[in-house]
Formats: structure tokens, C-alpha cells, sequence
């Protein structure tokens, strides 16, 4: 591909994912704003911000050499110590925050037509910066997403007279699911992709013991199953931090679920509450809380390695995919035409769709759901892979890989699919919930 091929990739892809983040800053309400509505997070205006000043800081001076345009919104919106999530309320008004958007993004895409893709620049070689700036924008439509989920149940929207769909728990049968044998083998895990973040470097052969793996997620139904069988009142099914923390929460069902009038259980999605399908994978648990639903169904988490064989192995060729359901065309790593029809991905709806609802996406393997619809659990730490070196800075993964954080995969459905890749490395720690995190069981030995 050459440069100027690759620079009409990027200046289409950074349209249509700002066209994104512009539609979901919309839907902000007024109130909510400037509001921190959960410790964990930014009030949700900081986060479109954010987006502008890092695309700013890393395009524009890291990778340019141009100077900021204003440097008191350079340090409103830059996450630093100095500038903390429970001081940054005191922000623009949402015109000013899409005028900031939209100045900075002219200065990107003026950048953009004028930049050498020098391979001895990291931040310049393949227009790296252009990249990470919009992964790190369609990482921020996620948070966002979340945020909205938050809102939501922070003013309790939805119907007036709230009804749950209400389904049949009472088969112990129903709570299991089919399972995919997956033989053993060495395969190299992570990838030297140009694009790819530094958590997901270097490619190294990793062996993997024969497992079997759930074909899909963990349904809400099965949840409900878990939950009706006591699953949440039972000490012996957590880890001691786990249970400690569940009594302390007192957590009874997972985050956005809220009990129908009638039964049931209702949901709290981005665009506010809505009945909860059976199907649908569950989401926004802990990772304490699945693996205590793993340990109730007599199954446990698979490790990050499993969790990539699994989703990236084809052994028909005895290669990696890019995505579970093959590669992209062009070194560009250029999006499929129609990915919808793959995976359950980009924020298209209020919320993940059934289980097995995309099976183009099936892996190589027979796996459904390995991307989109919800992040999954690992039993894994994260820590870095050999040879790992922190780029472009050390407070994206470095300052993370303290083996308090557990590894998630294969992104969800608001996830963008430049973030679906196989190799895509996302984690939390373990007692967050609030985002769009599911999981899937694996049995056998380790």
C-alpha cells in the first residue's frame, strides 16, 4: 500500500469515527454533562475533550512538531495526576467541546497531507499516530456508552409502569450450554502488526494444553439460574476477596439489571431501560462474580493464551487470524465491508443482540461471539509479553501491568472493529462492573 493510498484510509476512517463520537455526544443529556456520576470514571464531557487533546498532543506536536491550540484546554482534558477525575466537572459547554473537536481535528487532517511516513519514526512509520489516535477515539465511544448506562440508572429512565420479561429458570438443564473441544498446540500469541498497541507486542509461541471452551457466552438466562440457585449467598463459590467484596456491595444481580414490577428483570441500556432478553450475554459483572458463576457451573475462566487459541487458531492452515472469522485484505488492516454481519460490533442498538446472532463471525474452531457483543473474563493477569516495551507512553499499559488487573477479550457490541482484532489486550480491575463485561467457561486442566 502506498502512503497516499494509506492516508485516504485513515482521513475516511477519522471521518466516520468522529461522525460517531459527535452522534453520541448528542445524546448526552444537559444535566449529566459536567456530572461524575461513578468514582471510577470522568464526568462524560471530559471524555469527548480528551479525545481532542490527545489526538491534538500525540498527531499534532508529538508527531508534527506543531504547537497546541490552547494549552488551558490541553491540561483540562489531559488525564494527569495534577488534573484528577474528581476535579474535571468544571468544563466547557457542549458547543465549545464540539468547536475544540472540530478545530482539532482540521489540524490533524492538515498534518495528515502534509506527513512522511518515516519507518524510522515510530510515531511517524505507517502513520502510527493517525492510527493511535483513532483507536484511542473508539476506545473513548465505549466509555462514553458506558457512561450513558450510568446515567440512565442514576435518573432511573424508562417506562412508566416497568415490566421484566419474565422467562422459564426452573430446568437446572437450561443453565448448561454446549461445549467446544479445543485440541492443544503452540501458536504465537500477540502480534507484530503495525497498528497493534504495545501490550499486544511481540508475537512469542505460546503452548496450550487440550480444553474445551463454552460456544457462546454466558446468557442472561443461565445468570438468572446461577442467581435463583443462591449462586450470590454462597461463600464457598468465591474467592475470599470475592466474597468480601460481594458482602461489602451487597451485590445481588449484575449492575444495569433492575427486578420488573412483575418479575423479571429490566435493563438499563444507553438509551435508557429496557426489557432484558434471556439470550443476550450477560453483562456489566465483575471479574469476582464470574468466576464464581465458572466455579458454580463446575467449569472455571480460561487463561488469556486459551482465550486467543481459541478465537485467532485455524488449523487447517495452522496459521492466526486477524479477527476470528479470517483476515483483512489489505496491509492496511482495512475494515470488511460489511462487519455487522460478522461480529456484534460499533454501537449499532441499545445493547448486545442473542447470543449466536452473527455466525459468519464463527472462529475457525466453531466458536460463536469470540468478538463483539461483551468483553470476556480471563483467568489471566495482565502483564507484559517478552520483550515488551512501553510506546508511545508508559501510562496506557505499563503503569497497569501490576497483576491487580485481569485480562478481558474480544471486544463488545459498542466496540469499534479496529479493536476486534484477536490480539486486542483490554483489562480491569476485579472489581469492576460497569462496563460491557461478560464471560464464557472453559474446562480442563491448565
Amino acid at each position: 500500500m502506498t502512503g497516499e493510498s494509506r492516508k485516504a484510509f485513515l482521513r475516511e476512517a477519522l471521518t466516520a469515527t468522529r461522525e460517531q463520537t459527535l452522534r453520541l455526544l448528542d445524546r448526552v443529556p444537559e444535566a449529566f454533562l459536567r456530572t461524575r456520576v461513578h468514582e471510577f470514571y470522568s464526568p462524560v464531557g471530559w471524555h469527548f475533550g480528551h479525545i481532542g487533546m490527545t489526538e491534538e498532543f500525540w498527531v499534532c506536536r508529538e508527531a508534527s512538531g506543531v504547537p497546541p491550540l490552547d494549552d488551558r484546554l490541553s491540561f483540562l482534558f489531559a488525564n494527569l495526576p495534577e488534573n484528577p477525575k474528581e476535579g474535571r466537572g468544571e468544563l466547557p459547554s457542549r458547543a465549545e467541546i464540539k468547536d475544540y473537536l472540530a478545530r482539532t481535528r482540521q489540524r490533524t487532517l492538515a498534518t495528515l497531507e502534509t506527513a512522511h511516513f518515516d519507518a524510522a519514526k515510530p510515531l511517524l512509520s505507517g502513520g502510527y499516530a493517525w492510527e493511535f489516535a483513532r483507536q484511542h477515539e473508539c476506545q473513548h465511544q465505549e466509555t462514553i456508552a458506558e457512561l450513558l448506562q450510568l446515567i440512565h440508572q442514576t435518573m432511573g429512565t424508562g417506562p412508566d409502569s416497568p415490566a421484566g420479561r419474565v422467562w422459564s429458570t426452573s430446568a437446572a438443564a437450561s443453565a448448561e450450554t454446549e461445549m467446544i473441544s479445543v485440541p492443544g498446540g503452540t501458536f504465537l500469541m500477540g502480534s507484530d502488526d503495525p497498528g497493534g498497541y504495545d501490550n499486544e507486542k511481540r508475537a512469542h509461541p505460546v503452548t496450550v494444553a487440550p480444553f474445551a471452551l463454552d460456544k457462546t457466552p454466558v446468557t442472561a438466562r443461565q445468570w438468572t439460574i446461577f442467581l435463583d440457585d443462591g449462586g450470590c449467598r454462597r461463600p464457598q463459590l468465591w474467592t475470599p476477596e470475592g466474597w468480601a467484596w460481594r458482602c461489602r456491595e451487597n451485590t445481588l444481580h449484575p449492575e444495569y439489571w433492575k427486578p420488573g414490577e412483575r418479575g423479571g428483570f429490566l435493563y438499563y441500556g444507553i438509551g435508557g431501560l429496557r426489557p432484558l432478553h434471556p439470550d443476550e450475554p450477560v453483562s456489566a459483572v465483575s471479574w469476582y462474580e464470574a468466576d464464581a458463576y465458572a466455579r458454580w457451573a463446575g467449569k472455571r475462566l480460561p487463561t488469556e493464551a486459551e482465550w486467543e487459541y481459541a478465537a485467532a487458531f485455524a488449523p487447517e492452515t495452522g496459521r492466526r487470524r486477524h479477527w476470528p472469522w479470517g483476515d483483512p485484505v489489505a496491509v492496511c488492516r482495512e475494515p470488511s465491508a460489511d462487519a455487522e454481519t460478522y461480529a456484534d460490533q460499533g454501537l449499532r442498538g441499545d445493547g448486545p443482540l442473542p447470543v449466536g446472532s452473527r455466525p459468519r463471525g464463527t472462529s475457525a474452531l466453531g466458536l460463536q461471539d469470540m468478538a463483539g457483543g461483551v468483553w470476556e473474563w480471563t483467568a489471566s493477569p495482565f502483564l507484559p509479553y517478552p520483550g515488551f516495551e512501553a510506546f508511545p507512553y508508559d501510562g496506557y499499559s505499563k503503569d497497569h501491568m501490576d497483576a491487580a488487573h485481569f485480562v478481558c477479550r474480544g471486544g463488545s457490541w459498542a466496540t469499534a472493529e479496529s479493536i476486534l482484532r484477536c490480539s486486542f489486550r483490554n483489562w480491569y480491575v476485579p472489581t469492576y462492573r460497569q462496563g460491557f463485561l461478560g464471560l464464557r467457561c472453559a474446562a480442563g486442566t491448565r
